[in-house]
C-alpha cells in the first residue's frame, strides 16, 4: 500500500512538471503565426528559399504556429532591414529573409540604413552560394568579351542589392561600357526584364538560383551565365570568366573579397534586434532542427535547392568579419557600387 502511495505521489509530481515545462516553452515562445518576411518580390531565390523554409520550420517550434511568407521589396531588401530592426514585432512572430549586401549598409555609410550591423539577431543562414551575372539568350551575348563591345544595359534592384551593387562593380572597377537600370523589386522581375528586351544582363543570380527556380531556362541555354564572382570557378558556371583573373592588382582583389565575399551568406535569416534571448534561443534551434530534417531536406532535392546551412552565431560571426573590413576598403566599396 504505502508502495502503491509512493509510485502515484512520484506520477503526480512528474506530472506536475511536465506541465509546467509545457507551460515555459509555450511561454518562451508566445506566437501562434510566424510571418517570414522576404525583401524581393515573389518568384525569385529568396521567395523560394522562403517558401521551403516555411513549410517546415513551425513544425520546430513550440505549439507549432503557422509560418506564413509575405514580401517587403524594397532598396535591394533594406526596406525590409530598416523595419525588422525598428518597427516590426520582437515576439518571434517576425522574422526576415535579406540580402546580405543590405545588413552591411550601415557599413558603407548608406544614411537610408536606419540600423546597426552589430545590432541585428541571427537565425541562422541556408545556404553558402557562389555568385554571378548573366544575360538573356535573345541579347546575343555569350561570353564576357560580348558585355565589352558595348551598349549593354543590366537590370538591378535598389542600392542595397547585390543586381545593382555588382554591376556598378563591373562598370567602375573593370570599366565595362554597361549602363545600369534599377527600380525592380527581384531577380524575377529583371528576368522577365531581360525576356522583354529591356534590359540584357542580371546579376547577383546565385548557383542556387540557376540551379532552383530558373533550371529550366539554364539548361536550355536560354540564360548563360557571362561571369562569376568566387575566388574558386563554380562548375555550375560552365566556363563563365573569373572576376578575378580580370582584376589588375592586389587592392582590387581585397576589394573584391569584401564585395563578393558577403554574397556567400546567401540566404540569411534575421531578427528583430529587440528579440528576447530565450525567443531568439528558441527559432535559433527550431532552425538548426529545421536543416536537419528529412522532411526539409527531401522536399529541397525535390525542387533542386541547395542546403549549406550556417547556424546563429555562425551567421552573426561571418557578419561580424565583413563589418569589420578596413575603412580603405569599405569607402572604396563605396565608391565603386554606386552610380
Amino acid at each position: 500500500m504505502a508502495y502503491g502511495h509512493g509510485w502515484a505521489g512520484a506520477v503526480a509530481i512528474v506530472a506536475a512538471v511536465g506541465s509546467l515545462t509545457s507551460h515555459a516553452i509555450a511561454q518562451e515562445f508566445p506566437a501562434k503565426t510566424v510571418n517570414l518576411v522576404v525583401g524581393f518580390a515573389p518568384g525569385g531565390g529568396y521567395d523560394t528559399y522562403a517558401r521551403l523554409l516555411s513549410r517546415h520550420l513551425g513544425r520546430h517550434l513550440p505549439g507549432g504556429p503557422s509560418v506564413v511568407v509575405q514580401h517587403m521589396p524594397g532598396g535591394g531588401s533594406l526596406n525590409l532591414v530598416n523595419a525588422t530592426a525598428n518597427t516590426a514585432p520582437a515576439d518571434g512572430s517576425h522574422i526576415g529573409m535579406i540580402n546580405s549586401a543590405a545588413a552591411l549598409e550601415p557599413v558603407l555609410g548608406n544614411v537610408h540604413a536606419k540600423f546597426e550591423t552589430d545590432k541585428l539577431l541571427w537565425i541562422g543562414n541556408m545556404n553558402r552560394d557562389g555568385v554571378g551575372c548573366a544575360g538573356w539568350h535573345t541579347s546575343g551575348l555569350a561570353t564576357w568579351a560580348d558585355v565589352q563591345k558595348g551598349g549593354i544595359k543590366f537590370g538591378g534592384v535598389g542600392a542595397a542589392g547585390t543586381s545593382s551593387q555588382h554591376a556598378y562593380f563591373l562598370k567602375n572597377v573593370l570599366q565595362a561600357p554597361i549602363d545600369v537600370i534599377t527600380g525592380y523589386r527581384g531577380t524575377n522581375e529583371i528576368n522577365l526584364a531581360m525576356q522583354r528586351g529591356e534590359v540584357h544582363v542580371s546579376c547577383g543570380l546565385f548557383v542556387s538560383s540557376v540551379r532552383g527556380p530558373y533550371r529550366e531556362a539554364y539548361e536550355k541555354g536560354e540564360l548563360k551565365m557571362l561571369i562569376q564572382f568566387g575566388r574558386k570557378d563554380e562548375p555550375h558556371f560552365k566556363g563563365a570568366v573569373n572576376v578575378y583573373a580580370l582584376l589588375q592588382s592586389e587592392a582590387d582583389k581585397r576589394l573584391t573579397d569584401f564585395v563578393f565575399g558577403q554574397a556567400e551568406i546567401s540566404r540569411p535569416v534575421v531578427a528583430p534586434p529587440a528579440t528576447p534571448a530565450s525567443i531568439l534561443g528558441t527559432l535559433r534551434r527550431a532552425f538548426d532542427a529545421t536543416m536537419r530534417d528529412k522532411e526539409m531536406i527531401a522536399d529541397a532535392e525535390k525542387i533542386q535547392l541547395d542546403i549549406q546551412a550556417m547556424s546563429g552565431d555562425e551567421t552573426a560571426q561571418a557578419f561580424a568579419t565583413f563589418a569589420k573590413v578596413p575603412k580603405e576598403i569599405a569607402q572604396r566599396a563605396r565608391e565603386v557600387m554606386k552610380p
